[in-house]
């Protein structure tokens, strides 16, 4: 039985319960002959008290009415409200899905990338390594220089035969430190300088019966070739090939003496 006509009977059995106390109580009806003239009051008092039941019923009823429509709505807004967050989390737990799917792309992406940065990295000071003993093998001397004609490096050959450490060199200026001044004794200009003209105009330059300074100040004689050195198309600098032509100096001298 629902709860609201269940209360309404509770309420009638209430209101017939006073009712017929109230004709009982009422003397006149059990007692004499005047019983009878008292029967209308006891019928009034009935139908004021149905009419205030009914009444009452009314607004019982259309009270209950109004808190079960109010249960109602409020039970579809709280399933609205569900279905809501239902939808919510199935749209959150699909975008951490995809989130979490993207970062782990991405990690791999990235972890690829280190790989192979590493990996380049590797093969780079492996070549670089190779590069240094050839250079290192080398019995000519060689040396870089970069756009300012100072020295980017230099082999041990070549540092021998300057009398420098290979690291000492490295910074400095080539001319100011080895080609400053002609076999004669007179300054010899840097735009005249072939290794200089090499990382300018990106040409091969040559030089033959020039002198080269130790770091003793005694000069010797080389020859040299000066190369330029290009990257993307860009001039970067030179790299200068030479030899010492003391030893073949002296055995033209002998021989010209003989």
């Amino acid at each position: 039985m629902p709860e609201k006509t269940r209360f309404i009977g509770q309420l009638g059995i209430l209101f017939l319960v006073v009712a017929v106390l109230l004709a009982l109580m009422d003397r006149q009806m059990l007692i004499g002959p005047e019983t009878l003239s008292q029967w209308p009051f006891a019928l009034l008092s009935l139908l004021l008290l149905a009419g205030l039941f009914v009444v009452v019923a009314l607004l019982v009823n259309h009270r209950l009415g109004a808190l079960v429509r109010r249960a109602d709505d409020l039970e579809r807004q709280l399933a609205r409200v569900r279905e809501e967050c239902e939808h919510n989390r199935s749209e959150l737990e699909e975008r951490v899905d995809r989130r979490t799917f993207e970062i782990s792309v991405a990690n791999a992406s990235l972890n690829r990338e280190i790989a192979e940065r590493i990996q380049a990295e590797t093969e780079m000071r492996q070549l670089k390594r190779r590069l240094e003993l050839i250079l290192e093998s080398a019995g000519e001397g060689i040396f870089g220089l970069d756009l300012d004609g100072q020295v980017t490096f230099v082999n041990r050959a070549a540092a021998e035969m300057l009398g420098w450490e290979p690291d000492d060199l490295v910074g400095l200026s080539h001319h100011a430190l080895i080609h400053h001044t002609r076999a004669d004794g007179s300054p010899y200009p840097m735009d005249e300088c072939p290794i200089h003209q090499a990382y300018r105009d990106g040409k091969v330059h040559f030089g033959a019966d020039e002198v080269f300074w130790h770091k003793n100040g005694q000069g010797f004689p080389v020859d040299y070739i000066s190369t330029p050195i290009h990257e993307n198309r860009q001039l970067r600098g030179a790299v200068v090939v030479f030899r010492d032509l003391t030893a073949l100096t002296r055995l033209r001298t002998g021989e010209e003496s003989s």
